[in-house]
């Protein structure tokens, strides 16, 4: 019996290499076909998300993570070091990964497992929860040779019933692949507040766990980041599309995000003729790229003598400069548009981190608000939709003590505090909330922390 045993393994090892030389002529193989192919471009892109711990919060997407992790079996519990929580994709060689909101919001802390079986720490370093997206950086140091970034579609080019792949982690399975047509475009898509109306839908199986991972096409092209399947049903799951993607992205990968200084616009892509151009969006009248005559609709041709035909070009060149580098757009007009990145102002720093506009409070605006002389601090006088604030009910009329125990009694003392940290940090504002109840003025003061 050893002796069949011991041939069997020497055969076994003889047919295993042998397919290994086959390698060389893999393309030459009728099993090479396009869907094959588009995985083994994509493949180096995926990575998984994981955490040590699950935090419990509401949001609407609270019903399929219950699907997903319910109560962990006891085995699970003994063998699992980190609990596997989604799917990411690599969209900068830097090492920024993309996903969802709703997979990382509920992570004590992140570790990100790339398709070679390497292991980072990460922490996100924004996030749109209207969008249900989030922007993770690898921690540490990491090697940009090692990581590959998806390459992006035109973010309209979609036929519907052409053959798609999702690929991530489902129920914790790595590097898993499905693949199916693209089924619809522009659906519809309610999940408790949130709703969606331009959602992209395939019955490419996307089960719990596949969230934040990419969806692709035949060239290997992201088309879209799995979201979430149709609770009871098979062979119904949905996407956010790359037009989507790419807008929260271009306002995410400029220096604003990642220091303190501004280039004074973000990018996006527009179709002229039916190709793809890059266009200014977001052009900051304050700014220097302003000042030299950017307009909002200009055609950015080049930056810095290189071309650009999409947004996701540009503005994988735009989120690595600095205070001080030269910036030169050439526009599709021919006009040259020459400057220097420079240092955030106050208040654009102020708005960018918190999402709020604040004014000092002068004794005549304590008196118009009805709040005591001793009250020293910011009065929010403006909140954005996205701002952290706007998600706890933080309204105008609210005010800012202190930062990190620091008082804040002036715009410029609270840009200086923040100037301390960078995005992703979480720091702790000392507030006091105000309402008014039948003409009477009642405050209320708390903690609260805040993610950069």
């Amino acid at each position: 019996m050893y002796g069949k045993f011991h041939a069997t393994l020497i055969r076994t090892v003889t047919i295993t290499a042998v397919c290994a030389v086959g390698f060389v002529h893999a393309a030459e193989s009728a099993r090479q076909t396009p869907v094959v192919r588009a995985v083994q471009t994509v493949m180096p892109s995926v990575v998984n998300i994981a955490t040590q711990r699950i935090v419990r919060v509401s949001d609407p997407f609270e019903a399929f993570f219950n699907d997903f992790f319910g109560t962990p079996p006891q085995e699970y519990k003994e063998i699992r070091q980190s609990i596997p929580l989604g799917s990411g994709v690599i969209v900068d060689r830097s090492g920024l990964i993309l996903t969802n909101y709703h997979v990382v919001r509920r992570a004590s802390s992140l570790e990100i497992r790339l398709a070679n079986a390497e292991s980072y720490q990460a922490k996100a370093v924004a996030f749109d929860a209207t969008n249900d997206l989030a922007l993770l950086k690898l921690q540490g140091t990491v090697d940009p040779a090692k990581l590959k970034e998806v390459a992006f579609a035109h973010p309209d080019d979609l036929l519907l019933g052409e053959t798609v792949l999702a690929v991530g982690n489902p129920f914790g399975l790595e590097n898993t692949v499905t693949t199916g047509v693209l089924s619809a475009k522009n659906r519809t898509l309610r999940e408790g507040g949130v709703s969606f109306s331009d959602i992209l839908q395939t019955d490419a199986a996307i089960n719990p766990g596949n969230s934040g991972g990419p969806l692709i096409n035949l060239d290997g092209e992201l088309i879209g980041i799995n979201l979430a399947i149709r609770r009871g049903a098979e062979g119904i799951g949905f996407a956010i599309p790359l037009r989507r993607i790419e807008t929260v992205l271009a306002s995410w990968l400029t220096p604003a995000q990642f220091s303190n200084a501004a280039c004074g616009f973000s990018p996006k892509t527009v179709t002229q003729e039916g190709k793809t151009a890059v266009a200014a969006a977001n052009v900051d009248p304050d700014s220097p790229a302003h000042e030299e005559g950017l307009r909002e609709g200009d055609i950015i041709a080049q930056i810095n003598g290189t071309q650009v035909t999409q947004a996701i070009q540009a503005a994988r060149m735009l989120w690595r400069m600095k205070q001080g580098d030269p910036l030169y757009l050439l526009l599709g007009s021919g006009k040259v548009v020459s400057m220097t990145v420079t240092a955030m102002t106050d208040e654009q720093l102020v708005r960018r981190r918190l999402g709020v506009q604040v004014q000092k409070l002068t004794n005549a605006l304590r008196k118009a608000l009805g709040l005591p002389d001793s009250l020293k601090g910011l009065a929010i006088s403006d909140v954005m939709t996205d701002s952290p604030f706007a998600a706890v009910g933080i309204h105008r009329g609210d005010i800012i003590l202190a930062l990190d125990g620091t008082p804040v009694q002036t715009r410029e003392a609270l840009a200086q505090a923040l100037r301390q940290h960078h995005p992703g940090d979480t720091i702790v504002m000392h507030m006091v909330t105000t309402r008014t109840r039948y003409g009477d003025v009642f405050l209320k003061e708390f903690q609260m922390r805040v993610t950069l």
